[in-house]
């Protein structure tokens, strides 16, 4: 275990020591922007409240994650010497540090996230793809001084080449992990359960997950629990570490994450296996469909709805929404783009997307919106709930717009030095609103992604801001 003290370089700690007194800067240089819009102008001054967290890495795209839990708020996050770093505060108290012996390489696969159990204590997990296991346990509830490396979680056999972790929170309250063991297109799926009275997980499954068969891996977005009171997964097959072989957009559901059965009812032996499975679009190898652009969501009625997109008949990329009806699943292709393919293919992290939608919506109107990102467009696809037809597309936002002025402002001097474009990220808080219904965002800038491989030159550190919206 590291000292929280660290060595930080001269250029680093003067940067350290300006922090306190950003947030009226942020204020003051944000209003006088020129890319503010009528949106922000209209925006009552005190409905986002920025807050400066820390320098962190800058030198490739990587995803910090922020977590709520009642009055307890964490942020974890790589710090400026790319060393793996948790914050807590209570309230508005001032902000808690410690920093843990796992530092980041230049794979923009790698991430760092966390979760609280029901005994308060913070599990840590993150920087592993297809690497050992990275995981840190607090001794003490709620306090970041204490987190302590854990060595085997279960089974050290299946700890060495863990992907993608995840926590995840039962209908008792109970914490659960999920990870890949294994390879792109040769994986695994793995889901451990914790119990606080004895500090020790096990194997939520006696048999494995889901199968490949040695041929192929699957892609998940979820368990996400609906109104409906399942645990819905979807997840993409894929064929080898390249991204154009993905295939077969599948589904299943879950009452206790361990019993799973499929859109009728019908139950599901484990492993999953593509032969087993319930293949909502069979969309082929090649097809433009593509892990981490499977989202589900529910209608008004409680039914799964998913979008994602894939190619059409032109070999155009187009976005599709496809539901759990009566009579079975029902898709839609809602986009109508001429002369516009994504193209992707081969390994490694792409970089920024030429496509990313969202989770489908309910919206106030009772239609359905679908919001789609396509380069730096934004828009919203809005849908009759009934037949799924699209009604319109409109121009929208991910994330309040005020916060890349904001964003930019606190970074205007790495935006000067560097010799190249530098991405704005910003990242949805996870668990509870505050406690008058405030959402909270992270924000910073980064260098692009470069197929997890170095740049010949790193930007300086950046700003991660937090961001309390009303």
């Amino acid at each position: 275990m590291t000292s929280n003290n660290s060595i930080f370089q001269p250029r680093l700690l003067a940067r350290a020591l300006c922090l306190s007194g950003l947030v009226l800067a942020l204020q003051a240089c944000a209003t006088q922007t020129p890319q503010a819009n009528a949106s922000q102008a209209e925006q009552p001054a005190d409905a986002i409240k920025t807050i400066a967290i820390d320098h962190v890495w800058s030198g490739h795209r990587i995803k910090p994650h922020l977590l709520t839990r009642g009055e307890h708020q964490f942020v974890s996050y790589f710090d400026a010497n790319r060393q793996m770093t948790i914050a807590h505060r209570i309230g508005s108290a001032p902000w808690r540090y410690y920093k843990v012996d796992s530092w980041l390489g230049w794979d923009s696969h790698n991430y760092v996230t966390l979760e609280i159990d029901s005994a308060g204590h913070i599990h840590v997990m993150g920087n592993m793809h297809a690497d050992p296991m990275e995981y840190f346990r607090s001794r003490k509830p709620y306090d970041v001084r204490t987190l302590e490396r854990v060595s085997v979680m279960v089974d050290e056999t299946l700890e060495q080449r863990m992907t993608y972790p995840i926590f995840m929170v039962n209908k008792n309250g109970e914490l659960l992990v999920k990870y890949r063991d294994g390879g792109s297109g040769n994986g695994n799926e793995i889901y451990n359960i914790y119990d606080t009275n004895t500090k020790s997980w096990s194997r939520l499954h006696s048999n494995q997950f889901l199968d490949g068969e040695g041929k192929m891996s699957g892609y998940f977005e979820g368990p996400t629990l609906g109104p409906d009171g399942y645990f819905h997964l979807i997840w993409v097959w894929r064929n080898t570490p390249s991204a154009d072989t993905n295939h077969s957009l599948s589904y299943a559901r879950s009452a206790d994450l361990v019993s799973w059965q499929d859109s009728n009812g019908k139950p599901l032996a484990l492993p999953l296996t593509l032969a087993t499975t319930e293949v909502v679009d069979p969309v082929p190898p090649k097809g433009g469909m593509i892990n981490g652009n499977v989202k589900i969501g529910f209608d008004q009625d409680q039914k799964p709805i998913i979008s994602y997109h894939k190619y059409d008949a032109d070999g155009n990329t187009q976005m599709h929404v496809i539901r759990r009806e009566e009579n079975g699943w029902h898709g839609v292709q809602i986009s109508d783009w001429q002369g516009f393919r994504w193209d992707f293919s081969g390994g490694g992290s792409l970089g920024r997307f030429a496509v990313k939608p969202e989770a489908p919506e309910v919206l106030a109107d009772g239609n359905i919106g679908v919001l789609v990102r396509r380069h730096d467009d934004v828009m919203r696809f809005v849908l009759d709930s009934e037949t799924l037809a699209t009604l319109r597309v409109e121009k929208a936002d991910l994330y309040p717009p005020q916060l890349e002025a904001k964003t930019a402002a606190a970074n205007h001097y790495i935006s000067k030095a560097a010799d190249t474009k530098l991405e704005h990220h910003v990242f949805k808080g996870q668990g509870d609103k505050g406690l008058q219904g405030q959402s909270y965002y992270l924000s910073w800038q980064s260098q692009p992604g470069n197929r997890d491989r170095a740049h010949a030159k790193i930007t300086e550190p950046s700003v991660l801001l937090l961001h309390e919206v009303k």
